[in-house]
C-alpha cells in the first residue's frame, strides 16, 4: 500500500507541475493563471486526499469481501466439526483448560504441552516426544512440561483423566467436552478412590484449593486449625458468631489467620482444648480427632442426638482408645453411620481422606452450603 500510495503522489505532482509550465508559457510575465503557491497550499493537499480517500474506499471494500468469505469457510469448518465441540488454529502455543473426560484432537504438524493435569494418548501413526527424543505409544499418559508432536499423516487424541487438565496447544485442534460437572483440581483424577468425596466438599463449600485453586493437595496432612475452619464452613459459615466470640485459648495468637475460627470452635463446644487449656492449633490431626471434632459438632453445635453405636470390641485399634481413655464413644457412633470403616486412631489422615469423611458426615445430615 505504501508503495502504490507513493506513485499516485508522484503522478500527482508531476501533472500539476507540467499544467503549471504549460499555462505559464503561454502567458506574459506576472499573468499566470495558476500561482506556485496555489499548486503547494491548495491543489496538491486536495489531490492527495482525494487519492487516499479512493485507495481507502477500495480497500475497505475488498476486506469486507475478504471478511465475509472466511466467515463463510469458518462456519463450514465448524459445521463439520460437529455439535458440542470447538476447535481453534494458532501458531504459536495458546494455552487451554479442559475438563475430566473432555477429548482434544490433533491433526498433523499439532503440537502439545501439558502444564497440569493428566492426559492419555491414544493415535494411528507417530507422536514424538520432543523433550525426550522419542516416539510415544499409543495409550500413553503424557508427561507434564514435555512438547509433544503430531507426525506426518497422524490424528491423535488426548482425553482428560484429571478433573482439570491446562495445556499449550499449538496447530489444528478441537474439543469434544464431556459436558460433566467436576473441580477445578489438576491433581484429582478419575480413578481416584476418594474424587467423588472431594467433589462433594468442594461444591458444597468445604474445601477449597491450594495456591491459585487449582490444586487440592490430597496427600497433604491437615493441622487442627484447619480442621476448624472446614467445621465452620460446615456450619453454613457463621459470620457474626465467629466475629463475637469471646473463647480464647493461650497459644492462640492474635491475628492468626485461624484465630476466630478456633476460638469460635472453642466457644460453640466442638473443641475444650487439652487439659493445660492450650489448643494446640498448628499440630498435626490425627482420624480420632477428625470424628471426636466431627461428633461433638453434631452434638453442641446441630443439637443431634448422634445416638447410633457399633461393639468395636473386634476392631484393631479399640486397645488403643481404651488405653487412652477418650475417642471410643465418637468412633463407634462413626462407624456405625459410616463415616468411618476402620479405627487407625492415631494415625494422620490426609486431605483427601478427611473430605471423604466430612463429605460423608454432610450428606448424612444434609448439610454444607452449594457452591452458586
Amino acid at each position: 500500500m505504501k508503495r502504490y500510495m507513493g506513485k499516485l503522489i508522484a503522478l500527482l505532482v508531476c501533472a500539476a507541475l507540467m499544467l503549471g509550465a504549460a499555462v505559464a508559457a503561454g502567458l506574459a510575465d506576472g499573468d499566470s493563471l495558476i500561482t506556485k503557491s496555489y499548486l503547494e497550499q491548495i491543489f496538491m493537499p486536495s489531490a492527495v486526499e482525494q487519492g487516499v480517500q479512493q485507495v481507502k474506499t477500495d480497500l475497505d471494500t475488498t476486506y469486507e469481501q475478504a471478511e465475509q468469505s472466511l466467515d463463510t469457510l469458518a462456519e463450514g469448518y465448524l459445521s463439520q466439526v460437529g455439535a458440542g465441540e470447538s476447535g481453534g488454529y494458532g501458531w504459536g502455543y495458546e494455552r487451554r483448560t479442559f475438563g475430566a473426560y473432555d477429548q482434544i484432537n490433533l491433526e498433523t504438524g499439532s503440537g502439545v504441552l501439558v502444564e497440569a493435569g493428566r492426559l492419555r494418548l491414544t493415535h494411528e501413526g507417530t507422536v514424538v516426544d520432543v523433550t525426550a527424543g522419542e516416539s510415544v505409544p499409543s495409550g500413553t499418559v503424557l508427561t507434564p512440561a514435555h512438547r509433544y508432536l503430531v507426525a506426518e499423516d497422524t490424528h491423535a487424541q488426548l482425553t482428560v483423566e484429571s478433573d482439570a487438565a491446562r495445556l499449550a496447544l499449538e496447530g489444528e485442534f478441537y474439543r469434544a467436552a464431556s459436558g460433566r460437572d467436576t473441580t477445578p483440581f489438576t491433581d484429582i483424577f478419575v480413578d481416584d478412590w476418594y474424587r467423588e468425596a472431594v467433589g462433594t466438599a468442594y461444591r458444597l463449600g468445604l474445601f477449597a484449593g491450594t495456591g491459585d485453586g487449582s490444586l487440592f493437595a490430597p496427600h497433604m496432612k491437615l493441622d487442627r486449625a484447619m480442621m476448624m475452619t472446614v467445621l465452620f464452613h460446615l456450619a453454613g459459615d457463621p459470620d457474626q458468631e465467629r466475629f463475637s466470640v469471646t473463647k480464647t485459648f493461650p497459644d492462640v495468637k492474635k491475628g492468626e489467620w485461624y484465630e476466630s475460627y478456633v476460638c469460635w470452635a472453642g466457644e460453640q463446644g466442638i473443641s475444650a482444648g487439652y487439659g493445660d487449656g492450650s489448643f494446640q492449633p498448628l499440630k498435626t490431626l490425627t482420624r480420632r480427632e477428625v470424628v471426636q471434632f466431627l461428633y461433638n459438632f453434631g452434638i453442641s453445635y446441630l443439637d443431634l442426638e448422634l445416638a447410633e453405636r457399633t461393639d468395636l470390641s473386634a476392631y484393631t485399634g479399640v486397645e488403643v482408645l481404651r488405653a487412652d481413655g477418650w475417642g471410643e464413644e465418637a468412633m463407634s457412633w462413626a462407624m456405625a453411620v459410616g463415616v468411618i470403616d476402620r479405627l487407625d486412631p492415631n494415625a494422620y489422615p490426609e486431605r483427601a481422606e478427611v473430605a471423604v469423611m466430612v463429605a460423608s458426615f454432610a450428606e448424612k445430615y444434609q448439610l454444607g452450603r452449594h457452591r452458586s
